[in-house]
């Protein structure tokens, strides 16, 4: 075996151009191994002095040794199944998305046999690799830099020196989390404005001279995003590889990453809606359908556009809904008897502004009285006497004949709650008022075999914006990961109530007391006009 050969192990999209760009020098030998016997004979019949790798001989290795595989597991297979045939002074390049840590036992190994690793991230695709125009992300020891530039530059136009072993697969890692999020960024912002009814190719072409571009919106979004093609020849699989061994590196050290960590949450909920083969582009459309759209030519005009993600697509299982103001119009009914309970108040003394009152929307009233009776100097007895005066007027207000008809459902909502069910998604509702007006207004209302759960915050002791009204249905419906729950409402409170319960999909509707942006400010996903814009 001649000192110049090389061998070439994984022969996938990138290993295959990688292996034909390295292709030795004629006069000498290119040894090819993978797993697909036929991508062997296929490059074997492209590549001249080539051969297949002989796994059954105890000949050495050649000095130049590359691999180009799946994960940094099936590298330490390889290097294990070779160990006795590697030989001192062995240039081992591993181009591989490994993983840092990996790395290091991986050189330990081959340091033994008086060889070097070098971890190489290589960026560019396939077709950087063809063109002999990647970009190399190095980690090696300094004194083994100069002979692993000396074969890379056949294939890279740029080679970076990151630093020592593992630091080359460590920045190619949180390079792609961070192509990843710009990715999710892009293809929100591009459906954003092609529900708006911007041509997603001319907000590119805006974004792309403004402060806003990024490699997605630069090459990614308009070179296989828009023409629907999807074909840039790197997977989604291997891009949520990557992502993980970054979020990896960033708890080893020591880092919080609530952006990163929720774009992987969006790529690792595309890879399970999507072939095990798809191109990592194809998280766009993923996007896309998420917010119920498409960034291909031809979308309908936003007013035919739905007004909300999918719950299919975003995987839940389970929708909360509060009551009053949410999903029954009663006219602001609640507040404006629990102000005239308060203003009953003995002697006058409960006193408060707008400002004040409207910060407590969405609470369990019988803790409104307490605080404001309590701020008054009222006595623990004082306040459930006003509690059974404000409960008392609340049933007057919704039940008494004179009252009939006043309390209905919002338009829309027998519409939604049906899709849900029949789409397999269990449909529940939570309020702060006792069973005893709760379960009246069901059967008032007719919703009583319409719905999957009802649960009140005296059933769990705490109302909002305590989680534990979610938890409750969550834990009655068998749904361990609070992912896979949305939560709507029409308060802040309700807001905060589905943030603190870690529900995957939380939005506010104008259809009751708070704004859009008390909503967004309190964290909602989404501000709807009413629940009838829901998207099954």
């Amino acid at each position: 075996m001649n000192e110049s050969d090389i061998l070439f192990i994984g022969l996938g999209a990138m290993g295959a151009e990688l292996a034909r760009r390295l292709a030795a020098p004629s006069g000498h030998t290119t040894i090819l191994h993978d797993l697909n016997s036929d991508a062997v004979e296929r490059l074997i019949g492209e590549i001249p002095h080539s051969k297949a790798f002989d796994a059954s001989t105890l000949e050495p290795l050649p000095s130049v040794v590359y691999t180009c595989l799946p994960t940094s597991k099936d590298v330490g297979n390889v290097i294990q199944s070779v160990l006795g045939r590697i030989k001192a002074g062995t240039l081992w390049f591993d181009c591989t998305s490994g993983n840092p840590i990996q790395d290091k036992e991986f050189a330990a190994l081959l340091r033994d046999k008086g060889a070097s690793f070098v971890d190489v991230g290589v960026s560019g695709g396939p077709r950087g690799a063809a063109d002999g125009t990647l970009t190399a992300m190095v980690g090696c020891p300094v004194d083994v830099l100069q002979a692993a530039e000396t074969s890379l530059g056949r294939c890279a136009k740029s080679i970076i020196h990151c630093g020592d072993t593992g630091a080359g697969h460590a920045v190619k890692a949180v390079n792609n989390i961070i192509l990843g999020t710009n990715l999710v960024a892009a293809s929100e912002g591009l459906s954003i404005l092609t529900k708006y009814g911007v041509d997603p190719s001319q907000a590119l072409a805006g974004i792309n001279e403004s402060s806003g571009r990024s490699w997605a919106t630069l090459d990614r979004m308009p070179k296989y995003v828009l023409p629907g093609t999807y074909d840039y020849g790197f997977q989604l699989s291997l891009l949520k590889k990557d992502m993980l061994t970054a979020l990896h590196l960033a708890s080893g050290t020591g880092n919080t990453t609530p952006l990163l960590t929720n774009s992987f949450r969006l790529v690792d909920i595309a890879s399970q809606s999507l072939d095990p083969t798809a191109d990592h582009t194809r998280l766009a459309e993923s996007i896309s359908r998420l917010q119920s759209t498409t960034l291909l030519p031809g979308s309908p005009p936003f007013s035919a556009q739905p007004k909300s993600p999918s719950m299919r697509a975003l995987g839940i299982k389970l929708v909360v809904f509060d009551c009053a103001g949410t999903i029954i119009d009663e006219g602001g009914l609640v507040y404006n008897v629990l102000q005239q309970v308060m203003r009953r108040a003995p002697g006058g003394r409960i006193t408060y502004t707008e400002e004040d009152f409207n910060k407590w929307h969405g609470c369990n009233k019988i803790e409104v009285l307490r605080y404001f009776g309590s701020r008054a100097g009222m006595s623990e007895e004082e306040v459930q006497a006003m509690y059974t005066d404000f409960l008392d007027s609340l049933q007057t207000g919704y039940f008494s004949p004179a009252n009939e008809g006043a309390v209905t459902l919002i338009p829309g909502v027998l519409g939604v709650f049906k899709a849900l069910q029949e789409a397999g998604i269990k449909v529940c509702l939570n309020t702060g008022y006792p069973h005893s007006i709760a379960d009246r207004l069901l059967h008032m209302l007719d919703l009583e075999n319409k719905i999957d759960g009802l649960v009140v915050a005296e059933d769990v002791g705490m109302g909002r914006p305590y989680p534990y009204m979610i938890q409750h249905l969550a834990r009655l419906h068998n749904i361990m990961d609070m992912c896979h729950v949305a939560k709507l409402g029409d308060s802040v409170r309700d807001i905060e109530e589905g943030r603190f319960a870690g529900c995957g999909f939380v939005a506010g509707v104008l259809t009751g007391a708070d704004s859009a942006d008390d909503h967004l400010k309190a964290g909602a996903d989404l501000v709807l006009r009413s629940v009838a814009d829901l998207s099954v």
